[in-house]
């Protein structure tokens, strides 16, 4: 199949050779596209593919017994929606689609196939799974040990930084479709308490978060109320530096 301009960008943030880049998206079905909420990896369901988010923004979504969910990732463009789960014979979690999203699929005995023959490519992998865990982490921090603002305004500032470094939104205002349910499942909060803290960041001057955008006001600010430290995004960025 034929490089089309998101896998090119693709191919960038895992800095594969080009002869890799052919041969990984060569072994892809041909794009498929989703529709906002559309599930695209069931919890439980048997892992047969690697997906990997070329447009658009999804979550990932552990269900509870009692029916009370927890989002537990959220992914923008270029991130692989299962890449930690491929050593797994079931997912762990649901991936639903938060916007209209564009995703490849590539089934797991191609890629298997692939990493024997191309060390680069599982580097990349193995890279993009490192990425994921360390946001994982910072999340395991907040959750635990921040309060309602701090966590609600770090969010804020990971989400702003990860589009910035996808390409698609560089500037101060950005696509948001996260609700205040999302909101309060993703942060551990009821929608009441996502609520109030919302008006208190837009009081301070901080945000504005209308029909689905967020605006941020105040940069350095925010960042202060958020303890956010982007250091932790690094291997996220499109450009591998250390790269030969």
């Amino acid at each position: 199949m034929p490089l089309t301009p998101f896998m090119t960008k693709l191919s960038s943030r895992m800095t594969l050779p080009m002869s890799d880049q052919h041969a990984l998206f060569r072994a892809a079905s041909a794009p498929r596209h989703a529709l906002k909420g559309e599930c695209l990896i069931e919890e439980g369901a048997k892992l047969s593919s690697l997906l990997i988010l070329c447009s658009g923004m999804a979550r990932a979504v552990r269900t509870f017994s009692d029916g009370n969910q927890q989002i537990v990732s959220v992914f923008v463009d270029g991130d692989t929606l299962n890449a930690g789960e491929i050593v797994f014979r079931q997912s762990r979690k649901a991936v639903y689609a938060l916007t209209a999203a564009i995703y490849l699929s590539i089934p797991l005995r191609e890629l298997n196939s692939l990493m024997d023959s191309s060390p680069a490519i599982a580097r990349a992998l193995w890279l993009e799974t490192a990425a994921q865990a360390a946001i994982q982490q910072e999340w395991m921090v907040w959750l635990g040990q921040r309060a309602a603002q701090t966590r609600l305004a770090h969010f804020l500032c990971e989400v702003s930084h990860r589009l910035q470094l996808s390409g698609r939104d560089a500037h101060a205002t950005c696509e948001f479709p996260l609700t205040q349910r999302d909101l309060a499942d993703t942060l551990g909060l009821s929608s009441v308490h996502i609520n109030r803290t919302l008006q208190t960041l837009r009081s301070q001057g901080l945000i504005e978060l209308t029909r689905s955008q967020l605006t941020i006001l105040d940069k350095e600010g925010l960042y202060a109320m958020g303890e956010f430290d982007p250091e932790y995004l690094d291997g996220l960025k499109f450009v591998d530096e250390g790269a030969n």
